[in-house]
């Protein structure tokens, strides 16, 4: 039995001894760049959002009195970088990454936070409701057309993709031991090829549809025009993480005291 219990233990040390060598060699064999992508591709997506607050006036052409309806919504834009078909270089201590585009996802517009407000008594031919079900319809493709609109002219929206990748790359390497004194991202430049279209918007008359007070379009000649803005850096009203504005806009009906009432 005694002899039994030396060799068990024997058996035992030189497994740890030799698992202590060989599992010594696979660590120094292992490329840590690698085990930074694999990381990576296991981190899968980096999301990033843009929150919206969109009101106009609506004075729908109908039979009788001209109705005008005040309409306000607020709006979710969501934005990915997949993460999948990441690669990783190294030039002395630079970490270049090479990702794929961003791209965007579909818009969220919670309809139970909708408002609208008739300003004048609606004397016509046409179903109050009806109008404003309409107006209410056009919410999905207007937030579907400044999901690229933001994403074509929001500078911001890459910048946020980079610095997140960026700041992972680097806890990443640090954890690793990898020596880097700077991590640039390769991501390509944001091409939109196709626009989505803007729906009719009957606005009133001197009036524009805003996003986060500012204009994105106007009704003229019978039909809606796209109105060129330049969308605030992320972290201003329209970046990642805003609430949408508590005011009301300059062109708000009088007797509208907000944009979203308390309920």
């Amino acid at each position: 039995m005694r002899y039994l219990i030396i060799t068990l233990l024997a058996l035992v040390l030189g497994g740890f001894i030799g698992r202590a060598i060989w599992g010594e060699k696979e660590l120094k064999s292992v490329d840590p760049l690698q085990v930074i992508v694999t990381q990576l591709k296991t981190h899968a997506v980096i999301a990033h959002e843009r929150q919206l607050a969109i009101w106009y006036r609506a004075c729908p052409n109908v039979l009788g009195k001209t109705p005008q309806i005040f309409i306000a919504w607020p709006a979710r834009l969501s934005y990915q970088l997949e993460l999948g078909d990441v690669q990783l270089t190294r030039a002395g201590s630079v970490i270049r990454v090479h990702t794929s585009a961003i791209h965007p996802d579909e818009p969220s517009v919670p309809t139970d936070f909708m408002d609208y407000l008739s300003t004048t008594s609606i004397f016509t031919f046409a179903n109050e409701q009806e109008l404003v079900n309409r107006e209410i319809g056009k919410a999905t493709p207007i937030a579907r057309y400044l999901t690229t609109y933001f994403l074509a002219r929001d500078p911001s929206l890459q910048t946020d993709f980079s610095g997140e990748l960026q700041s992972l790359v680097e806890h990443l390497a640090a954890a690793l031991g990898v020596p880097a004194t700077r991590v640039d991202v390769d991501m390509p430049k944001i091409e939109v090829k196709s626009w989505p279209r803007l729906p009719k918007l009957e606005l009133c008359s001197g009036s524009m549809a805003s996003v986060n007070g500012l204009p994105f379009a106007k009704f003229e000649d019978g039909y809606t025009v796209p109105v060129g803005f330049r969308p605030p850096p992320s972290g201003r009203p329209a970046g990642h993480g805003a609430a949408p504005p508590a005011g009301a806009p300059a062109d708000t009906p009088k007797g509208i005291a907000s944009v979203f009432p308390t309920r």
